[in-house]
């Protein structure tokens, strides 16, 4: 027998199997954010967000290691409000993403997922021109550095928050043996239970009444117009450890092949345009980067990678901002984190 290409997602294992009153209730509501769709690939399928004028600068979003794109929906709305128009996307093996298999998790699959979001528009943000703004988050930092780097003349502008990369160690738990050498685990169960030690999720969460004896067909993603709806972190870390099948696996994998740090070739490439050291071609070209950190973080330190960063960058190329908070800051400092990007990108956020 042919081994499985992928572990599907709760779209198809959770979702069917339970009521609406109850998906509407999750952490992670399948209808979470405006413009839903499910993206079938080669990889497997995963879940896209897309909303906005049509006619707005665009803005695609990447998420980082353990928090789906979820974290990103306050500021993404007041991008939205000031007239742009935003796309996010689920990683694989996070969130309604499948977890490919047979692949490793690294920066190659991560940016070709970046792709593949981007050709599943029906507006074009690659052709013709088109020029995008990209803000990653963590593990998202050097995904869209590795972007950027092969597709200089797409990107115009990026913002940063809590980048990995340039790590001078990994976070607690990250090189343990299990993680870096999965082998090693005695039983799948035992490697599970070292993932959600380091996610710092409980054993399990609420508890769904699930139903396999009654599956429905899947229901359409159709989200709200606009997010007002708040979500709470650490319940979605815990809903995806409980519900996506896969996440276990592509978190393990992630730590193991991704780019968390020792990626000075992935920054350097991007600082060097930033700096207008190559790349004239490029909207990037003698710009600013800029980049927010959390005061509290102790997975990416502030002051230790702004230090790093400026080894590559000249300081007038580069505007960084601390906010409170530990790794998880960009979720509560939303508002703080949209006014810093509008009033760096020289737009004035509409009051609705």
């Amino acid at each position: 027998m042919a081994s499985p290409s992928m572990i599907p997602s709760p779209r198809t294992t959770l979702i069917p199997f339970i009521s609406n009153e109850e998906a509407a209730a999750m952490a992670y509501p399948p209808n979470a954010l405006p413009g839903a769709r499910d993206v079938e690939t080669f990889y497997g399928t995963m879940r896209v967000y897309e909303w906005g004028p049509a006619d707005g600068d665009k803005v695609l979003f990447v998420h980082g290691d353990a928090t789906p794109s979820l974290v990103f929906s306050k500021i993404a709305q007041g991008l939205v409000d000031a007239g742009y128009r935003v796309m996010l996307f689920d990683l694989w093996g996070r969130g309604y993403s499948d977890t490919p298999l047979g692949c490793r998790h690294d920066v190659r699959l991560f940016a070709s997922q970046m792709l593949l979001a981007l050709t599943s528009s029906p507006l074009s943000w690659c052709g013709n021109g088109s020029k995008f703004s990209i803000v990653g988050f963590s593990l998202g930092g050097p995904i869209s550095l590795a972007f950027t780097g092969a597709f200089p003349t797409l990107v115009k502008s990026m913002v940063l928050l809590g980048p990995a990369g340039l790590l001078r160690n990994l976070p607690e738990g990250y090189d343990d043996p299990f993680m870096l050498q999965p082998d090693l685990a005695p039983t799948p169960e035992a490697l599970r239970e070292k993932v959600r030690e380091v996610l710092g999720v409980a054993p399990s969460g609420p508890a769904l009444n699930i139903r396999r004896d009654q599956k429905q067909s899947i229901p359409s993603v159709k989200g709200p117009s606009r997010v007002e709806q708040s979500f709470d972190m650490a319940g979605v870390l815990q809903w995806q450890f409980d519900h996506n099948e896969g996440h276990a696996h592509a978190f393990q994998d992630t730590v193991r092949y991704g780019p968390l740090w020792k990626r000075e070739d992935l920054w350097t490439k991007v600082c060097d345009i930033i700096a207008g050291r190559s790349r004239p071609e490029s909207a990037l070209h003698n710009s600013k980067l800029l980049v927010f950190f959390g005061q509290d973080d102790g997975v990416v330190i502030g002051n230790e990678t702004a230090e790093d960063i400026l080894k590559l960058l000249p300081a007038a190329h580069l505007q960084v901002e601390f906010l409170p908070g530990g790794h998880g800051f960009p979720y509560p400092n939303s508002d703080k984190i949209t006014q810093t990007i509008l009033s760096t990108w020289g737009t004035k956020l509409s009051v609705l």
